[in-house]
């Protein structure tokens, strides 16, 4: 009889801490309470006006984003330039898309091991018209194996987290992706780099204008290609313009930077096709090449070495057969 009722109490026990349980997770589900946050910040892409970035180290300048009309342009230190709007959308859509995946640390003891404190973090705000959608600062990057992904020959992914945290929680979280690498401090990072880019197969005729009797024509002429209405050699053409048909600078030039004359110029034309400019210049005395096109106005790059310059400026030598 005692073990019967033993059973039976304990059988009681059992289902008054289930009933518990239960009324504990509707009880939370019904407050929305939860360990952390289900989301840091809520941002529309489509409606932001501006992205400022903070960067941590010291004496280096804001950056401001600010949208244009269609595209985006980049103010820091009284200067303005064109960003490469496809690097803007990536940063929203990224920021559109962070959610919490666990607390790394639960008070500003935590922040120095993450970098998150306000001298070692990166501050970043969003304002969409004169709202801040978000605001947020980005910490220590961490590295792991991701069991969940299956790299190539078996090998597992790599899975990249990034600690922030957020105005008036002293919680660091962690959310996927390499945050501090998408706001880097140098303005230039976010500038339009193509130079100039166009369809290989369209084009028909490059005009080559150099210094003294240097110039040159390179035309195709009934599915074949002549220099100066010479035979040219068809190979080398054709691996010239794969070379050159989607052109990206590295090196932006000083703006306020005193240039010398552009006396090199490429003229690239084609069928069905906007009719392409490409400037050069070479300043004998600080050994600087210099390379614009009127695809992208804003943009001069400069470099003491000449591989893009080069790279554009061909001499006739490289068609012969």
């Amino acid at each position: 009889m005692f073990r019967k009722l033993n059973t039976k109490t304990l059988l009681v026990l059992f289902a008054v801490l289930g009933l518990l349980a239960v009324a504990v997770l509707l009880y939370d589900r019904h407050t929305g309470e939860r360990s952390f946050k289900s989301e840091l910040f809520t941002i529309d892409s489509a409606a932001v006006t501006s992205v400022t970035i903070y960067p941590k180290t010291k004496g280096a300048a804001m950056v401001k984003l600010t949208k244009a009309g269609k595209g985006w342009e980049i103010q820091s230190q009284k200067k303005s330039y064109p960003a490469d709007s496809s690097i803007i959308r990536n940063i929203l859509q990224t920021l559109a898309h962070i959610k919490p995946e666990r607390v790394a640390g639960t008070d500003r003891q935590a922040w120095k091991s993450f970098e998150i404190t306000d001298s070692a973090s990166i501050r970043v705000v969003v304002e969409q018209g004169q709202k801040v959608a978000a605001e947020f600062r980005v910490g220590k990057v961490s590295f792991s194996q991701d069991r969940s992904m299956q790299g190539y020959g078996g090998n597992r992914g790599m899975s990249v987290k990034s600690h922030i945290r957020v105005p008036g929680d002293d919680r660091v979280y962690v959310v996927d992706g390499f945050l501090s690498m998408m706001f880097p401090e140098n303005p230039s990072q976010y500038r339009n780099r193509i130079l100039f880019r166009f369809d290989k197969n369209l084009v028909t005729k490059l005009t080559f204008i150099y210094p003294g009797d240097s110039s040159f024509v390179l035309a195709k002429k009934e599915n074949r290609w002549t220099v100066n209405d010479q035979p040219a050699d068809s190979a080398a053409t054709e691996k010239y313009l794969t070379s050159i048909a989607n052109t990206m600078g590295s090196e932006f030039a000083d703006q306020g930077a005193i240039f010398p004359s552009y006396r090199y110029t490429l003229k690239i034309e084609g069928n069905n096709m906007p009719p392409v400019e490409v400037n050069g210049a070479l300043d004998e005395g600080s050994k600087k090449y210099y390379v614009r096109s009127d695809k992208n106005r804003e943009a001069i790059f400069g470099s003491s070495t000449p591989t893009l310059f080069n790279q554009i400026f061909a001499g006739m030598k490289r068609f012969h057969p």
